[in-house]
């Protein structure tokens, strides 16, 4: 099969790129030819495919000022970009979408229409163009402007099938664009390719706490260093940061001043895997409605119990396996209570992590998104056999 992977850029290393990355490596590996298209970045690989600029980009950078509202309005508006006769060469069977913001709706719209495609939901960018729902609930006109937004962006997605990584994302994407019918969905969980020893490592030290993922303030992570700057002494732990992003100074500032952290960089597979292994817990207090959380599932099939902020609660773990919090100053007893907790209490949540992170299987997740294009080609024949189609 051959299959055009679709992703607006990986100028960041987030879960939603490493995700396109792993799946591309799973589906070549089994014989598929896949490309992968998308804005040139400085995480770009040398086999990509580059997506040309839109003229909203163009306008924006002549006007920076602009910049932002360009791009956004760029999403809805601007059919420049990315088109069909880019993917002419390949002749996809499927298009596979992930992030569209960047690349823009309509140009994504027209691929939908003219191949067979899917979409992989990373983010709530249908909702709400700066995809942590932050502009919800502001005013009663606003809420309806974006509702008005999303119902414009559903329809233009509503030849593909929507693949969501949890029932909570479908609903919430769903409630948004209330009203536009002919969506074809379904829940995918995502996985994370597992290395085989990761099933048999020791349970981790309770009174390690490892973060790990982009270092800014909508992850949490400055949450999460007030609190331990009040907590760490106490617990007597260590609080390893891995990851890249603004807060890196305030992470470096405090491991060169506080014995009890450690700043790891930016980490790669191996790099992960020794962090897992020092790690009891991984801690993500994040300030995002999050869809899924990668991280959070790297962590379980580590066998790692998750602390996290009840907005972002991991939907894949079970509440045997995760620790919530409320508001910020709740984090802190949190903290103190993961370092502390009886040998007993924490083989129970590891335990539970192991079983959640079990559920989690790659390579059936990979078969499932396999018989999901085969069923969207499926359709799509059909369809133009259909006599109603033929006769139009």
């Amino acid at each position: 099969m051959r299959i055009a992977m679709v992703h607006s850029s990986f100028a960041v290393r987030g879960g939603a790129e490493r995700y396109v990355r792993d799946l591309t490596r799973a589906l070549i590996d089994r014989g598929h030819q896949v490309t992968v298209h998308s804005r040139p970045s400085d995480g770009a690989e040398p086999h990509d495919r580059p997506v040309r600029e839109r003229f909203s980009a163009r306008l924006g950078r002549h006007l920076p000022r602009l910049g932002r509202i360009c791009t956004h309005l760029g999403d809805l508006v601007d059919p420049t970009g990315l088109r069909p006769t880019d993917l002419r060469d390949i002749r996809p069977d499927v298009v596979h979408v992930h992030n569209w913001q960047g690349i823009g709706v309509l140009p994504v719209g027209r691929l939908l229409r003219a191949y067979p495609g899917v979409h992989s939901v990373h983010d709530h960018a249908v909702c709400d163009p700066n995809n942590a729902l932050g502009n919800l609930g502001r005013s009663r006109t606003l809420d309806r402007l974006l509702a008005a937004r999303a119902r414009w962006i559903t329809r233009r997605l509503r030849p593909a099938v929507l693949l969501f990584p949890s029932e909570r994302t479908r609903r919430r994407v769903r409630d948004s664009a209330r009203g536009v019918g002919g969506v074809t969905d379904r829940v995918v969980p995502l996985a994370v390719p597992t290395p085989p020893r990761r099933s048999v490592w020791p349970r981790g030290r309770r009174d390690v706490l490892l973060y790990l993922g982009v270092l800014d303030r909508h992850k949490g992570l400055d949450l999460l260093l007030d609190a331990w700057r009040e907590v760490g002494a106490a617990t007597g732990g260590t609080l390893l940061v891995g990851g890249d992003g603004p807060l890196r100074p305030e992470v470096e500032r405090l491991a060169a001043t506080t014995g009890s952290v450690r700043y790891l960089g930016y980490l790669d597979e191996a790099g992960k895997e020794a962090a897992f292994a020092e790690a009891g817990w991984l801690v993500f207090p994040s300030r995002c409605a999050e869809t899924f959380g990668l991280v959070c599932a790297e962590a379980l099939t580590a066998g790692r119990p998750v602390i996290a902020s009840a907005i972002a609660a991991p939907p894949m773990a079970s509440d045997g396996s995760v620790l919530l919090f409320d508001e910020p100053e709740e984090l802190t007893g949190l903290l103190r209570r993961a370092a502390r907790m009886p040998d007993d209490a924490y083989a129970a949540m590891s335990s539970s992590a192991v079983a959640d992170g079990r559920r989690l299987d790659w390579d059936r997740h990979v078969d499932t998104i396999i018989q999901t294009y085969q069923s969207v080609v499926a359709a799509r024949t059909a369809d133009r056999r259909s006599p109603e189609v033929t006769r139009r």
